[in-house]
């Protein structure tokens, strides 16, 4: 489309513009202070578009166009205010466009082209006399016709019970919002009752502040224009990335002959230097935005990863400023190739830390990828269902408050449940917040609720509950759902400092596993195709499998081999009876530690969490380790190893640097315990995704730390929950004992 124009016109100059504003994109816009829902009702820009703009962006720079972002306005407040520049300058602007706000920049010496169809077509032209024959009044009042009619693509209100045929006759007449409301004893009894209901100033207001463009953004740089008039193509970088994105007309058109050829790339889609393989900035994002630039499954390189392994626990924050700086360097593809150097030299230093690289980190891309796209189908009759009935359920409890308390409170304010609970109703405060107000978070409500009068605080607690699981679950999953009702979270494989995946926008990792609305939300969440189910496998146990391999702790091992209840012989070993006697209190008490230990809990932890003395759960504590010696050992082996080295190693090589850990000196201990067998497993659920990818018939669409999720066809069922089971289990290589869950259903719950 946009060489068909310039074939056509010839233009000094082209200027592109995006929008470098909105909620959706994160940066300021001014006109969303003046009306916060502005643009509420439009669709999040698809995640498809929104990773190739950058690319796009750079391509056009390198055909010569002057690309425009302005931070805190939008791409048409860009368009009218080079427009106005063009004008002062005694110049002619064309504008490509179909979006009618800009019909109002229409004059003698601005013309606009509206893309017929997909715009290859063609495309309709409006001048200022085309504009006015057919809307019936001149293009400066095309400002005061939207603020009648409204704008639905915007959020903008209009006045109620004018439409477009009702505003074209009255501006036919008079032209603005001013001279309608001067005359108003002229108008029909009607058009001028809904004007007086919608009130002048008010319309007016939504004209000058919503509608109208602004058009001052370039006013005092006298540069401005200049520059883009001098705006040259880079035809050798365009040929570039034409070849490496494999746009073969465009590439013709361009006149060149080059073959592709594997290049180094960065976020931005500026291609670099020719290497034998290919070097990505963040190929997970180039992957999903342009999969044919690794069609042949050429061999990566990616700094993302790279760095993400040698420091886990910065690359969340550190990685965006190192992007930047081969972005904004003189010369990215040297910068590039010197931290591949710097790095892949500092990965050396760390046994199997390649390996686990080229091995496990960048395979598992791709069926991240493939995951994201194909998502996970909602039930929106159920969803809607749910949302009224948590609504629903939230009017009654507010009800309920009313009549027992007298009073009318907003719930989700501490403040007001503070004075209801400790100035009014005369409970005494528990503990106390940083700032030292009276705490009521939900420790504080659960305590209170136990009492003989604890009905509010239970009220309260509900309260809480229900608001969660509908501002927290089913608003947003309703919303992420889009118009096919489709939910793709994204998988971030380079985020936590133990190597678990994360899960967000949104996060499928954390929906609520329990509960009466848990159950409810999930058993919305269907397979994609009709006539599909899920199959989930589940590693069982598998952190305390990993400690008995890792600790080689005999009693442990032998008890997984035998396939005994761990917490059941465990209480049988620390508590000196046959595990027949066992109690339930004796094995919660066992798997509290158990669990208790993957993550350095101390004899003050397990006192606290089983209501006891400190001196009885250090005995406790005590008579476990003496029931296991090779677990106190490999415990205090592993803390000292790690802090003499500086890092904690997985048994795959995966690492954590102590100095980096986000934990103070008390939790560090913590950490270091748990980061090894949590990591471990970790790289074991992710062996297990890759080796599920290529070989289970099956769709793989979830992952939760220590499952996997799966559709299929019914028929088929069976067949992948044994293959799951296999595969999964040979996943963990030298960690033997790995036991597996299959479950299978139609929903979400069922599995």
């Amino acid at each position: 489309m946009l060489f068909k124009v310039k074939d056509e016109l010839q233009p000094d100059c082209v200027i592109t513009a995006f929008d470098a504003s909105g909620k959706t994109s994160g940066i300021h816009n001014f006109r969303y202070d003046l009306q916060n829902d502005y643009k509420a009702t439009r669709a999040p820009l698809p995640d498809d578009l929104r990773i190739q703009l950058p690319i796009l962006q750079t391509l056009l720079k390198h055909l010569g166009c002057k690309v425009i972002m302005h931070e805190g306005v939008e791409a048409d407040d860009v368009v009218a205010s080079v427009t106005r520049l063009v004008k002062l300058s005694g110049g002619q602007t064309v504008i490509l466009s179909s979006d009618k706000d800009l019909f109002q920049l229409l004059a003698d010496d601005v013309v606009m082209m509206r893309p017929i169809k997909n715009g290859i077509s063609g495309a309709e032209v409006y001048d200022a006399r085309k504009f006015a024959d057919e809307f019936g009044f001149p293009p400066s009042s095309m400002a005061d016709y939207l603020a009648l009619t409204g704008d639905k693509a915007d959020n903008i209100k209009g006045v109620k019970g004018i439409g477009e045929k009702g505003a074209k006759d009255l501006l036919r007449q008079y032209p603005t919002i001013e001279a309608l409301f001067s005359s108003l004893d002229e108008l029909p009894k009607n058009s001028r009752a809904k004007l007086e209901a919608a009130g002048r100033d008010h319309i007016i207001w939504t004209r000058d502040n919503l509608i109208r463009l602004k058009d001052d953004i370039f006013i005092n740089d006298s540069s401005f224009l200049t520059d883009c008039l001098n705006t040259e193509p880079d035809i050798y970088e365009a040929e570039n990335l034409a070849v490496t994105l494999g746009l073969e007309r465009l590439l013709q058109r361009l006149g060149s002959h080059r073959q592709p050829v594997p290049r180094i790339l960065d976020r931005s889609g500026r291609s670099l230097m020719p290497q034998a393989d290919v070097f990505s900035a963040d190929y997970k994002h180039y992957l999903k935005c342009a999969p044919r630039i690794f069609e042949g499954s050429p061999k990566v390189w990616d700094l993302h990863t790279a760095y993400y392994l040698l420091h886990p626990d910065e690359s969340g924050s550190k990685f965006e400023d190192i992007h930047n700086y081969v972005n904004n360097s003189r010369h990215p593809s040297q910068t590039l190739a010197e931290l591949a150097g710097g790095l892949n030299a500092e990965m050396c230093d760390y046994d199997g830390l390649s390996d686990l690289m080229n091995n496990i980190d960048l395979p598992l891309i791709p069926v991240l990828i493939r995951m994201e796209n194909h998502g996970v189908r909602i039930s929106p009759e159920g969803f809607e269902a749910l949302r009224t009935e948590l609504e629903a359920k939230i009017l009654e409890l507010e009800d309920k408050l009313i009549r027992l308390t007298g009073m009318r409170i907003n719930m989700n304010s501490p403040q007001q449940v503070a004075q209801l609970l400790f100035g009014q109703l005369g409970f005494t405060p528990k503990s106390r917040t940083k700032a030292g107000a009276p705490s009521v978070d939900v420790h504080v409500l659960t305590e209170l609720a136990k009492s003989p009068n604890g009905e509010i605080p239970r009220i309260l607690l509900e309260y809480r509950e229900i608001s969660k699981m509908l501002a927290g679950f089913v608003v947003p999953l309703m919303r992420a759902a889009g118009g096919d009702n489709i939910i793709h979270t994204i998988f971030d494989p380079a985020m936590t400092g133990t190597g678990r995946l994360s899960s967000h926008d949104p996060n499928l990792q954390n929906i609520p596993a329990f509960g009466e609305w848990a159950g409810k939300i999930k058993a919305s969440m269907l397979p994609r195709e009709e006539g599909n189910v899920f199959v989930a496998a589940d590693y069982s146990q598998v952190e305390l499998r990993v400690l008995a391999y890792m600790s080689g702790e005999p009693r442990l091992l032998e008890a997984f081999e035998k396939g005994r209840d761990i917490h059941t012989q465990t209480a049988s070993w620390v508590f000196g009876v046959m595990p027949e006697l066992v109690t339930g209190e004796l094995r919660r008490t066992a798997k509290m530690i158990n669990f208790g230990l993957l993550y350095g809990m101390t004899d003050f932890g397990l006192a606290e969490r089983l209501g006891v003395s400190r001196s009885e759960a250090k005995d406790i504590m005590k008579k476990y380790f003496a029931a296991l010696p090779g677990i106190r050992t490999f415990i205090d082996e592993i803390v000292e190893q790690a802090k003499e080295r500086g890092y904690s190693r997985t048994v795959f090589g995966r690492i954590r640097r102590v100095n980096e850990i986000p934990a103070k000196a008390s939790a560090l201990t913590r950490a270091l315990i748990n980061s090894p067998i949590q990591g471990t497993a970790a790289d074991i659920a992710r062996i297990a995704m890759i080796k599920v990818e290529r070989e289970l018939p099956g769709r793989m669409f979830l992952q939760v730390h220590d499952s996997i999720v799966c559709e299929c066809r019914e028929s088929e069922a069976d067949e992948v929950g044994a293959s799951l089971r296999e595969i999964m289990i040979k996943a963990g290589g030298c960690v033997t004992n790995l036991e597996v869950e299959i479950k299978g259903g139609k929903t979400l719950a069922d599995v």
